[in-house]
């Protein structure tokens, strides 16, 4: 529950304003970094948060959840308003705020690890480790600026890992649960109740899941195996192993591309060895495309590893969780070789604006598109810095 306490420091937050913002630049601009890197923004803004947060989750065109995921307190949920120079599609001219503003606060007394919006509604769920619980909160609710603990949906823990999470925009709103293949449900939000299980026996690490549409989701495992499930048939509708592809002890992760009028859903995965898989859902045997990102720092927890596509550029997707960059690749080109391939773009704004409370550069911890601005990111590093940021393609003239 939200406390009298949690109100007040969601009150003091908004009037006070403490998320910072300590670079930033309005115009289009080449900033060359230490050491002769340069790269070309429209825009970037450095804000600091209290605590870093490893999600980012859109709240519709204009403001971002966040939550923090320390283990050892209590940690915060926050809706973030964007400055109203990022809410406009054309230039705004000079605009007095530029600083991000809390809309609306909450407290979870577990580390948050996965956050989703319940699409059309004021839901967010959320999940963390150990606790085989998946959290349900309401934005706003009594007209209040706080997130309210609304309840819970019962999952399966784990020791290892924590619950993964994706949510429907059914007409009746569900969330797919599980951090073990055989334990992966699909539970009513409202009702809580399952009304799917994955028919499967085995216990493999569940990376990540996400909705193709209202009855169908995909599941990647840690491994690298790729499974599609139609919430209206017992069986699993098709199944791949992208590591087949690279044999490797590699862990995996991925991302959907949705379907259109044009083009059937597309999967990307991404191995904590750099390794970029493309798989049409159809056929997850047969990769469509391979590449290997130019990503010369390992993996500092696979929990980092996030693969993006940009829903605004056809063929782009971004990936982070190695280091302090965020890079920006063009697949239109890729074949099954498995050649590295040159980003277009790569952010190194958390390495050169930033640095954690023991002198080590920051760790990317997530990153995000803006829904329809369709060069502009945000992303989050774990020494509390959180970057929004326009990039220039030079090449393309984007």
């Amino acid at each position: 529950m939200v406390t009298a306490r949690s109100l007040d420091v969601c009150r003091f937050r908004r009037e006070n304003s403490p998320l910072r913002t300590r670079v930033q630049t309005d115009t289009a601009a080449d900033i060359t970094h230490t050491g002769g890197y340069s790269c070309r923004y429209k825009d970037l803004h450095d804000f600091e948060l209290q605590d870093p947060t490893r999600v980012i989750e859109w709240i519709g065109e204009k403001s971002i959840c966040v939550a923090g995921y320390d283990d050892t307190k209590t940690n915060e949920v926050l809706q973030l308003l964007f400055p109203q120079k990022l809410n406009v599609k054309e230039n705004p001219g000079l605009c007095p705020e530029r600083d991000l503003k809390v809309e609306h606060g909450g407290f979870s007394e577990q580390p948050v690890c996965s956050l989703r919006h319940v699409p059309g509604t004021s839901l967010l769920l959320t999940s963390g480790p150990a606790s085989g619980v998946v959290q349900v909160w309401q934005i706003g609710a009594e007209d209040k600026d706080v997130i309210k603990h609304a309840g819970s949906i019962q999952s399966d823990a784990s020791t290892d890992t924590w619950t993964k999470i994706a949510t429907s925009a059914a007409a009746s709103p569900c969330v797919v649960h599980g951090s073990k293949t055989n334990s992966v449900h699909v539970t009513e939000i409202e009702s809580t109740k399952q009304i799917y299980t994955l028919a499967e026996s085995s216990s493999e690490a569940v990376s990540t899941l996400s909705f193709l549409d209202p009855h169908t989701f995909h599941l990647c495992c840690l491994s690298g195996r790729q499974i599609m499930a139609d919430v209206r048939q017992p069986e699993i509708s098709c199944e791949g192993h992208v590591a087949l592809a690279t044999p490797s002890s590699a862990h995996w992760c991925a991302a959907v591309k949705p379907a259109n009028q044009d083009t059937h859903a597309i999967i990307a995965s991404l191995s904590s060895e750099g390794h970029i898989i493309l798989a049409d859902t159809r056929n997850l045997v047969a990769p469509l495309k391979c590449a290997r990102g130019n990503a010369s720092d390992s993996v500092l927890s696979q929990n980092f590893m996030c693969i993006r596509w940009a829903p605004r550029l056809e063929d782009c997707l971004s990936i982070s969780g190695f280091g302090s960059s965020v890079r920006i690749y063009d697949t239109q080109d890729w074949d099954t070789a498995g050649k590295e391939a040159e980003a277009l773009f790569t952010h190194r704004g958390h390495h050169f604006m930033g640095g954690c409370d023991d002198g080590s550069a920051p760790w990317v911890t997530t990153h995000s598109w803006h829904p329809w601005k369709e060069s502009t990111l945000v992303s989050a590093a774990n020494d509390g810095s959180l970057h929004i940021w326009d990039w220039v393609d030079s090449a393309a003239g984007r």
